[in-house]
């Protein structure tokens, strides 16, 4: 509570007259008895918050590239068989478009170097062996936002046993935690009122304002992009009727990828003649069930090609089942950037896929 000088003045002037005017007041009994219990009110409250302030400590703000983990361990643990399990977990390699990529970009630190200016990366993992056997999470130690493991055991053998016993959690924290800095990314990114999407869609959706609008069909079909160096993200929305796609004339799982594969050939063409976009059969895609506002979901992964063409990368994609509209509404990520690592661009298109939402005006 913030008081100012002049009453705080006024105040102690009170204190200090006190005695003289209780041996003073006569004629203007009632108003001096007022004013002094009025005034001997307000220093209590000005000594109570003066007695309670609590020092707010503001964190700096963590940094680190995305999908980037600080590991804290003794240098000889590193280069052996113990770095060799942390790598096999942390940083296992997935198979996008042919290449192969990490899920995690490790750095590795020595106790001895772990400064203050390392302590406010986002992700971190400290490994060490004393008297305490102990697997923590705490959040936001040194920095905001930040996810900090501390794994402590009496030997290097429960040290690994504890890691591996907890390496899925570690790296379950770690995806969730950097694909939603990335929503917020997509969020401060994107200032533009896309009224095509209200109009088509009956949604909005958070895109980055260095998207633009590519094809606007009225099938309906949305397609946005996003010029890369090298290449481009791009953004596809379009729907099918719920009956298309839940019959007795195949599985939904088959159904959604002919969907997927209609509207490849139908709008997305590239600039080769009779090209189009189709699922890659080369590598294996997944379809796993989910929920995206609360409504049922099919996220869908894997690569797509071109018939008739060269060109190929990953996609995600999100097929929500609505009832209100009778729909299944398709929201899918095309990265095209050959010869690139595509996994932030991946993580990009999936977090504006996530900021839909139905309820806005």
């Amino acid at each position: 509570m913030i008081l100012k000088k002049s009453l705080i003045e006024r105040m102690l002037s009170i204190m200090v007259y006190f005695p003289m005017c209780l041996r003073n007041f006569t004629v203007n009994y009632d108003f001096s008895m007022k004013q002094i219990v009025w005034y001997l009110f307000l220093l209590f409250v000005v000594l109570s918050c003066k007695k309670n302030e609590v020092s707010v400590v503001r964190l700096h703000p963590s940094f680190g590239d995305r999908n980037e983990v600080v590991l804290v361990l003794d240098d000889s643990l590193w280069i052996g068989s113990f770095g060799d399990s942390i790598r096999s977990h942390l940083a296992r390699t997935t198979t996008i478009s042919g290449n192969t990529e990490p899920i995690f970009t490790l750095l590795q630190l020595d106790p001895k170097i772990f400064t203050s200016k390392a302590k406010l990366a986002r992700n971190i993992v400290l490994f060490s062996t004393n008297n305490q056997y102990e697997f923590l999470l705490q959040k936001s130690v040194y920095a905001t936002p930040q996810n900090f493991f501390f794994l402590r055991a009496e030997n290097t053998e429960d040290l690994l046993k504890m890691f591996k016993k907890n390496a899925d959690s570690i790296a379950s924290v770690f995806k969730a935690s950097e694909l939603n800095e990335e929503m917020h990314q997509v969020v401060r990114a994107s200032t533009h009122n896309l009224n095509e999407l209200k109009d088509f869609f009956g949604c909005t959706l958070k895109i980055p304002d260095n998207y633009h609008l590519q094809v606007q069909d009225e099938f309906p079909f949305l397609w946005y992009q996003r010029d890369l160096p090298s290449g481009n993200i791009n953004l596809v929305l379009y729907e099918f009727p719920i009956t298309e796609i839940e019959n007795d004339k195949g599985s939904v799982e088959n159904h959604l990828l002919q969907a997927r594969n209609f509207i490849g050939e139908e709008f997305m063409k590239t600039a080769k003649d009779q090209a189009y976009i189709t699922t890659s059969t080369e590598i294996k895609y997944t379809i796993t069930k989910e929920t995206l506002q609360n409504l049922p979901a099919y996220r869908i992964t894997g690569n797509w090609e071109t018939v008739n063409d060269y060109l190929k990368g990953p996609f995600i994609c999100y097929a929500i089942r609505d009832d209100y509209y009778k729909r299944y509404l398709f929201i899918e990520g095309y990265i095209n950037n050959p010869f690139k690592q595509k996994g932030e661009q991946i993580l990009e298109a999936e977090a504006i896929i996530k900021s839909i939402n139905f309820n806005e005006n």
